[in-house]
């Protein structure tokens, strides 16, 4: 038996779809679809359902996050889950709220990123070179470490409490 190619949700939980036509419907729907939108600083970050599982039967992978901003595509984040989604998604607006916040003089010290991104657990800043990534950062600071001439920040953990069980 092949696995099903096209899925749909059910409330939050992805579900096969066999009719051609009610999958393209429920895909034309992008608002029925989408776990969230915001816009953080420079950056709308969107979260939505795929319509299909980009992953396999034992890792599937049916949302994806993206972090779109205007100098960079940063890369999409994958989730199982409507709830892994959702906190993929937070996790994303967390990064993209400390790098708007940044400006080029706040930026390792005043030193030139020439590249930066977001990931769901850290940004991080590509130097000039080693040499400037050492200047800028030469020792680590409370969330802050080096990688070679990449300089990243590691937001703190926030802790949220545990979802209640439904009745």
């Amino acid at each position: 038996m092949t696995e099903p190619t096209r899925f749909v949700l059910n409330g939050k939980e992805p579900v096969p779809c066999e009719n051609l036509a009610d999958w393209q419907a429920f895909m034309d729907d992008i608002a029925g679809r989408t776990v969230a939108r915001d816009v953080v600083g420079n950056f709308e970050i969107l979260t939505t359902f795929l319509g299909h599982n980009r992953g396999d039967a034992e890792s599937p992978q049916f949302f994806e996050t993206v972090a779109l901003d205007v100098k960079n595509q940063n890369p999409p984040f994958y989730a199982a889950t409507w709830e892994k989604a959702e906190s993929k998604h937070r996790a994303v607006m967390r990064c993209a709220e400390g790098l708007s916040n940044l400006t080029p003089e706040k930026i390792a010290n005043g030193y030139r990123a020439v590249s930066y991104g977001v990931e769901p657990d850290r940004l991080w800043f590509v130097m000039e070179s080693e040499e400037t990534a050492i200047a800028a950062l030469s020792e680590p600071v409370t969330n802050w470490h080096r990688e070679g001439r990449t300089i990243v920040f590691t937001p703190p953990v926030s802790h949220q409490p545990p979802a209640k069980p439904e009745a």
